[in-house]
């Protein structure tokens, strides 16, 4: 177990014989002290333990689930740090009652309506009493990571209205100051699951979200979890997204659900509930390969009581920025928009002067300023304000899920400052709203100073515009990432991490609009098999075979879609789209069906369109004749860049491009080629004769046998 604790060392601490996990039998859990004068004093509520606190037996029967903090003490003064363990226990967790000991039947004020919000602990009697439901429910808790957050419980729900003592799922900051930034110390487990975590860490809590957490419109709120000296360690470094990913963070996000969720105060979202859209966007922007803010599903316990299913994510902010991209946090610009346009790192200076420079994009003068290919009047070099194909893709996927709750808020742009070369980015963040209708068309969404008010005033620039058409063809005809089958599977292979979770998510809040508090209509209970696999269901048969196709139809009227198909590639006569190492012993080609195709081998577009409305050819364009390609590559090897496009009478294609890795070829020596099989491609002497079972290479003029030969 690694062990991340407060300012004494770890060794100083009490250790049990079991560690922290899932468990069916019951066991004799012991306690071992770092130092023989001490005594071990325990608490099994929460609580810190202290000297009033009852001394650890010499051993304990465990057989339920419990948290268990322990300390040593000697002459009642607290000599180590504090051990907390969880021991989770599935059959006891589905009798989880509603009248805890020591837990309010009441939590925090209504809001927008008058009232209190009734407490909700207990898991539904009616699910966990059906024996087939209570085996996946019991299945369910083995199949995620557990996130055990272990504090005093007055620290979430003490009525007392005082910055230092109130109860933060109490005051949650939503209807006034009270509870806005209030942090309480906690101890933090993440144990279990596929990819067999064992983290133990102290930090701070607070609450987290918007609407999520106003207390008559979501019982289960969002946490966030910091970390700082006062509390424990001042970052965490651990791998909770896998070993080849970033492992420093400064702050994590224990997200819940609200839109489309079982506890939406709307019966039409409650019962379309799915808990994949908002990580659908996130991982679909990290498969274009963007940065974006990773996700890890988990079960969350508050003191050993299960509190359901959630998403732990990393948070957008400036340390953020520093762990992933180098540099100091001080350098970062981090741009977001909740109730009202924020720098919540840096300063919004360059996100201005970037929106009323898009205002006059149209103009290529400042199209060029945005993207940094000129020089600025004081004469520095020129720096690019936003990177081009990171918007671009970023409004596909928010265009392709028909997001409906954004971009007035929900968004987050980021900047190095110190990096002129790259400009903002934009990161994928809270889409839960969305994945409604396969006809749903958000493509006018224009909201001033914010994502959508950039794109659309590049979308009058003719170069930003069909950039936008070469890479919404790329990601959404067929083989695109946003083609039926690749969006698709990615929602698939979502699913088939909390298939079984969702069991348990319905058990704890399923019944909550019906049987505790139905807001402004009494809702049903809502079931994995009546509701989540009816939604699956939907969209599976009418939103993803349909909604590719309807965003292209939707794009083809605004005139942001192709109308002509690009060339394809052929690797030795066949499409490969999977290949990109190519050896001098292959042939690479163009097959169009149009008759004036165009390509270019060093990276740049072949198409311009800055200086002509109507496009033309860059100078380092060249027409396609039915050649191999590879005879133009002058023999170099590594990586190599084609881009091509074709045009009819009237229009052009997008241009696409492919990214080939080049080694040498056979090795076979032409002095020793005869009487091996001859390949696709033949040796001939300089006469024109084939040499017959000669063996292939490379294009030139060699010396076999004593005579000269061709390759070709």
């Amino acid at each position: 177990m690694l062990l991340l604790g407060g300012a004494l060392p770890v060794a100083a601490q009490p250790k049990f014989n079991k560690v922290h996990g899932i468990y069916k039998n019951r066991f004799t859990l012991k306690a071992t002290k770092s130092n023989s004068r001490a005594e071990v004093h325990f608490t099994t509520d929460g609580s810190e333990p202290t000297a009033d606190s009852p001394v650890f037996p010499n051993s304990t029967i465990v057989q339920s689930t419990v948290v268990v903090r322990a300390a040593e003490f000697v002459n009642g003064e607290r000599t180590s740090d504090i051990t907390t363990v969880s021991y989770i226990f599935p059959e006891s967790v589905l009798k989880q009652s509603n009248t805890p000991a020591g837990y309010p039947s009441t939590w925090g004020k209504f809001t927008s309506i008058s009232g209190t919000a009734p407490a909700d602990y207990e898991m539904d009697p009616e699910l966990t009493g059906d024996s087939k439901l209570a085996s996946k429910i019991k299945e369910g808790f083995n199949t995620l990571p557990i996130l055990s957050i272990v504090t005093d419980k007055e620290n979430l729900f003490n009525k007392t209205k005082d910055e230092q003592t109130g109860g933060i799922y109490i005051y949650t900051g939503t209807s006034d100051s009270n509870g806005r930034g209030w942090e309480r110390p906690a101890s933090v487990e993440l144990f279990g699951g596929p990819q067999e975590h064992d983290l133990s860490v102290n930090c701070s809590l607070k609450m987290h979200g918007g609407q999520g957490r106003v207390p008559e419109k979501n019982p289960k709120h969002s946490f966030r979890l910091t970390f700082k000296d006062e509390y424990g360690p001042t970052k965490l470094e651990y791998p909770i997204y896998g070993e080849d990913r970033v492992a420093e963070f400064n702050s994590l996000i224990v997200r819940t659900f609200y839109n489309f969720s079982w506890t939406h105060t709307e019966g039409s979202q409650r019962s379309r509930a799915q808990y994949t859209r908002d990580l659908w966007a996130r991982r679909m922007q990290a498969r274009m390969g963007w940065p974006t803010s990773d996700g890890l599903y988990i079960h969350v316990f508050l003191n050993g009581m299960y509190w359901g299913l959630y998403n732990l994510s990393e948070r957008i902010e400036d340390n953020y920025c520093k762990y992933h991209f180098g540099g100091k946090k001080a350098d970062y610009d981090v741009i977001k928009r909740e109730d009202y346009l924020e720098a919540n790192e840096g300063t919004l200076d360059k996100w201005n002067e970037m929106m009323r420079l898009s205002e006059r994009a149209s103009d290529q003068k400042y199209y060029r300023m945005i993207v940094g290919e000129q020089p600025v009047s004081d004469g520095r070099e020129p720096e690019v304000f936003v990177d081009i194909d990171n918007l671009i893709d970023y409004m596909l996927i928010n265009q392709y899920i028909g997001n409906g709750d954004w971009d007035h808020h929900n968004w987050i742009a980021f900047r190095n400052r110190e990096n002129y070369l790259q400009g903002f980015r934009f990161i994928c963040w809270d889409s839960e709203n969305s994945f409604n209708s396969a006809s749903t068309n958000v493509l006018d969404v224009n909201n001033r100073d914010c994502p959508t008010y950039l794109f659309l005033n590049l979308m009058k620039n003719r170069v930003f515009q069909h950039r936008y058409i070469d890479r919404a063809w790329k990601h959404l005809s067929p083989g695109g990432l946003l083609s039926e089958a690749k969006a698709q599977d990615l929602w698939d292979s979502l699913y088939s991490v909390i298939r079984t979770a969702v069991y348990d998510e319905s058990a704890r809040w399923g019944d909550y609009r019906r049987d505790v508090h139905p807001y402004s209509s009494k809702g049903e209970l809502y079931t994995v098999d009546k509701h989540y696999l009816t939604e699956r269901s939907r969209l599976l048969k009418e939103f993803f075979p349909k909604r590719t196709a309807n965003v292209i139809s939707q794009l083809k009227q605004k005139g942001w879609y192709a109308t002509v198909e690009p060339p394809r590639f052929l690797i030795n006569g066949e499409e490969d789209a999977s290949r990109d190492t190519l050896t001098w012993d292959d042939e690479l080609t163009l097959s169009s069906s149009t008759y004036f195709v165009i390509y270019t081998l060093d990276g740049n577009e072949p198409i311009l369109w800055d200086t002509s409305a109507n496009g033309s050819l860059s100078p380092t364009a060249k027409t396609f004749g039915k050649e191999n390609l590879m005879s133009k590559l002058d023999g170099q090897d590594g990586w190599v860049m084609v881009k091509t496009a074709c045009k009819t009478a009237t229009a052009w294609s997008p241009t696409i491009e492919r990214r080939f890795y080049i080694t040498g070829g056979s090795g076979i020596d032409l002095a020793k080629a005869d009487g091996q099989q001859t390949t696709d491609k033949a040796v001939y002497d300089l006469s024109g004769r084939r040499i017959q079972n000669a063996g292939w290479h490379r294009p030139g003029i060699y010396v076999s046998q004593g005579r000269k030969v061709a390759v070709k």
